[in-house]
């Protein structure tokens, strides 16, 4: 995406998508040699920021060739990862949003203004939600936390694509 855009949400909210340059990301563990293909995007810290951010890291990974389980791997981690920068994020703050894709991977990264590290929860059955990141440790091939030295984090998740 280059430049500036606006979309109302069906709230009325404005959602201002913002160019690459706008998110402040860690440095991923791709290797140096690979050249990798970066988009970001940056959304308020709204419910409805979702779906939103959901449907645009699938449609950024699909004009990078990714599709098939990958891409439905990349949409289900995704949607816990703006669920939890919304849920447990800064009350209404900014949230985050980048697509970074070489030959090999796939690493989606959300952050927020929150301070506290997603914890992973292994719930009983019945039990109605704390689920979302042991799916991510499970179905992802890495993940981790990146700290902000002035406030916020990084969450972020990778995917083998030899795997798919």
């Amino acid at each position: 995406m280059t430049g500036d855009r606006e979309r109302r949400t069906s709230s009325g909210s404005t959602l201002r998508l913002i160019g690459e340059s706008a998110v402040v990301v860690p440095q991923p563990s791709t290797p140096p040699d690979e050249l990798a293909d970066d988009a970001s995007l940056v959304l308020p810290g709204q419910r409805q920021s979702v779906a939103v951010g959901r449907h645009w890291v699938v449609r950024a990974v699909v004009e990078r060739g990714i599709s098939g389980m990958a891409n439905q791997v990349v949409e289900l981690l995704s949607s816990e990862l703006l669920a939890n920068a919304v849920l447990h994020g800064s009350d209404g703050g900014a949230i985050g949003i980048q697509v970074r894709h070489t030959a090999t991977i796939v690493r989606i990264s959300v952050s927020d203004l929150g301070t506290s590290s997603p914890v992973v929860l292994h719930n009983e059955p019945s039990a109605p939600n704390g689920r979302g990141m042991a799916i991510v440790e499970a179905m992802s091939s890495r993940w981790g936390v990146d700290g902000h030295t002035d406030g916020g984090k990084t969450v972020w998740f990778e995917l083998d694509l030899a795997d798919f």
